[in-house]
């Protein structure tokens, strides 16, 4: 019968500490996911240690024994909550605001495959974890090891304790129920104040769930203010009362270490019962030594006289001959603080669950009512009119702003939109994701956009051609004119006109908007060209400008990607990158079209980046060579080759080179663990020596109906025809 009630017991205590370790964990994922919200990268990886931690802490809890079993059932809940974690933070970052595409997110096999940040990323998760987890391991076989040292029978001690010393230690039994309660409320509020953190990134409703954090904040401050017996019960842990001689002496156990053992007496009392008779007389020897001893320490205090003041059904206040007062919890067995005025303890007192539920009652209260505020503050906001953007803090002069030329307004206006940019020109001009061409007057136009700079930037763009007879807009003047959007967005432009050699001139204009986006606009023509028409148009531009986009920043740029519906493209959307060092004299962002629908993945600080969507997977990056665009494409071809990929040279290797807009492109198929991959490397000059490098390469296994569709928008922002790449994804119709 022993036997089998001590089968049933094991089992019993095997699920208490599965269900304590899934919790804990369960609150460690929800820290991570906070961390992550609030700081990300590396520092949010250590939060794995708090998902370790806290999934061994609420095992030993729930068990209520601290030892290597225990611990290693709690490697299962943290792992299984460190998978999951890891995936909700990437389907979280994928779509943001969006409960639906967060579960598209969730439940897509690609997030896995995505890039390597989801690994490194699970793989620093898992590092913090195990190794805190190996730590408690090593902590739980000590707690043992100690055990047993601490059940061995040990020596007497030379001097006999006094027969009249009579210790109370506070029984763990009885407070075990407090402490229980008190972890799990605890518990229960943590894991709602790191939803709170990152649930934004889920609903959508930043502001609501911020007055709601605030809302658990006022609820700490009165919870913290709550009366109540499970704090004094609690700190009875650590305080032991000894009677000799008639005294009472109250002894803080915590300032006591014990010499044979090296614990603190704290410790010991947990294990009271366990003890052999030996270890109990050697305790109780040094506390009647220590008792001797008071005057000069501060461990043991004297209560001289107790007196009864008043007791309730969890503890006692007495008061002493010096007139202070005292609480003493009912957790001591079989001890009276004043024998004859009230009786010895025989049982635990009933465990008071009026605390917690008032705490959890003012939890969701405050919490209730600080998201109904919020609630009321998001629907004010969306019915008052949107702030007016930033003003810059220099006041345009309206004095001498005269430009020399007067701009040329055309016959037919039309709108050609760019990433942030509404510019408005003659109609009839044949419009490119770079150029815009008169075919008409034989003049070309080509764009040029940059983000993140100031006006150091537009000064640089401006002079960079160099020749002579120079003119700007004003006369003997380099400064710049100041223009403003419909929607009330300020800029500031000019407009520089050089004398090349060969007889060819040049025109550069550049317009800087408040919000760190540069448009250069640049024309080059012969002298037997209309110069007036070509600067005139160009004024006319810059005169008629729409900055539109946000300011595009260190924190945003990598979250910008989705399609451009307004320049034509459903499936391709322009996404911004950093221009490597030296391309440049100032640090600007970039922008180039990529295909939307999957998780950009950024690699070299930012300066390069690849995704994948419906079955095309596309990589870019800029490339310095002083050679043509074809040069760009032998030379990657052939730093792929070195790397190890294996083409094959007799299929589909066809090249297209195109001398006037210098840009090149190569079809070829290479091997890819055992699967055939069809592959176009693609280069662009985006200025000279510095040229844009892209690889788009089909993935059939993952093409759908779509396919199609997105290769051609990416050959049309990249100026080439590519048919062959456009038949892969015909099976999928």
């Amino acid at each position: 019968m022993e036997l089998e009630w001590e089968q049933g017991r094991q089992s019993s205590r095997t699920a208490a500490a599965l269900a304590g370790a899934f919790l804990g964990a369960a609150l460690g994922a929800d820290c991570f996911l906070a961390a992550n919200y609030l700081i990300g990268g590396i520092p949010a990886l250590l939060c794995g240690a708090a998902i370790a931690f806290w999934a061994v802490k609420g095992g030993v809890l729930f068990a209520n024994r601290n030892s290597q079993a225990v611990v290693l059932l709690a490697l299962f809940p943290t792992l299984l909550w460190g998978i999951f974690v890891n995936h909700l933070s990437f389907a979280l970052a994928a779509a943001p605001g969006d409960p639906a595409g967060v579960w598209r997110a969730f439940l897509s096999p690609l997030f896995i495959t995505g890039g390597t940040d989801y690994w490194f990323q699970f793989a620093g998760l898992s590092a913090a974890a195990l190794g805190s987890w190996t730590t408690m391991f090593r902590e739980a076989k000590e707690a043992q090891e100690f055990l047993e040292r601490a059940s061995r029978p040990c020596q007497a001690p030379q001097e006999a304790p006094p027969a009249d010393l009579e210790l109370y230690l506070p029984k763990h039994a009885w407070i075990r129920p407090w402490l229980l309660q008190r972890r799990i409320t605890q518990g229960l509020w943590l894991t709602v104040l790191f939803l709170l953190v990152w649930l934004p990134d889920l609903l959508d409703h930043e502001l609501a769930l911020f007055y709601a954090l605030c809302g658990m904040g006022f609820s700490f401050l009165v919870i913290a203010s709550l009366p109540g017996p499970s704090g004094q019960i609690l700190a009875a842990r650590k305080v032991m009362y000894a009677r000799k001689d008639g005294q009472l002496w109250l002894i803080a156990m915590k300032r006591i270490q014990d010499t044979t053992l090296h614990v603190r007496f704290p410790k010991l009392a947990q294990i009271w019962e366990r003890l052999p008779q030996s270890q109990r007389t050697r305790f109780k020897a040094s506390i009647a030594s220590l008792l001797l001893l008071s005057k000069e320490n501060n461990i043991a205090t004297k209560i001289g006289r107790p007196k009864l003041e008043y007791q309730t059904k969890w503890g006692w206040v007495i008061s002493s001959d010096a007139g202070r007062k005292a609480s003493i919890p009912k957790v001591y067995p079989n001890f009276s603080p004043v024998p004859g005025d009230t009786q010895a303890l025989k049982e635990p007192v009933p465990v008071r669950w009026l605390n917690p539920v008032v705490t959890l009652l003012i939890t969701a209260l405050c919490l209730s009512a600080g998201f109904g505020l919020g609630l009321r503050e998001e629907h004010r906001a969306a019915l008052l009119p949107p702030e007016p953007p930033p003003v810059e803090s220099v006041v345009p002069d309206p004095k001498d702003s005269t430009p020399v030329t007067k701009a040329i307004a055309p016959e037919v206006i039309g709108d050609y939109y760019l990433n942030g940019l509404i510019l408005r020109t003659d109609d009839a001009f044949q419009a490119s994701t770079t150029q815009l061409e008169d075919q008409e007057n034989g003049l070309t136009y080509q764009i040029s956009l940059q983000y993140g700079v100031g006006e150091e930037a537009a000064q640089i763009s401006l002079g960079r051609t160099q020749g002579e007879n120079v003119r700007c807009l004003r006369p003997d003047s380099e400064e710049f004119l100041w223009g403003m959007g419909d929607n009330g967005v300020t800029y500031r432009y000019d407009l520089r006109t050089v004398q090349l050699p060969h007889n060819q001139t040049a025109h550069t204009g550049a317009a800087l908007s408040e919000r760190g986006t540069l448009i250069i606009i640049e024309c080059v023509h012969d002298d037997d060209a209309d110069e007036e028409l070509a600067r005139g148009t160009l004024l006319y531009m810059l005169e008629n400008l729409q900055f539109t986009g946000p300011a595009i920043t260190e924190e945003n740029y990598q979250e910008q990607l989705r399609p451009a519906i307004n320049m034509g493209f459903n499936y391709c959307g322009q996404a911004f990158f950093k221009a490597p060092e030296g391309m440049f004299e100032y640090d600007v962002f970039l922008d180039t079209f990529m295909p939307c629908g999957g998780k950009m993945n950024y690699y070299d600080d930012g300066i390069s980046m690849m995704t994948q969507a419906h079955g095309l997977r596309v990589s870019a990056a800029i490339v310095p060579n002083e050679g043509t665009a074809m040069d760009v494409v032998e030379q990657a071809y052939q730093d792929l080759k070195a790397a190890g990929r294996q083409y094959d040279e007799q299929t589909l290797f066809q090249d297209a080179y195109n001398e006037e807009g210098n840009n090149a492109c190569r079809l070829t198929v290479y091997y890819d663990g055992g699967r055939t991959r069809v592959t176009v490397l693609v280069a662009i000059e985006e200025r000279e020596g510095c040229y844009l490098f892209k690889e788009m390469t089909c993935l059939p296994e993952e093409v759908d109906s779509e396919y199609q569709a997105v290769f051609k928008e990416m050959e049309t922002t990249c100026g080439i025809e590519v048919s062959v790449m456009e038949d892969l994804g015909r099976h999928s119709q």
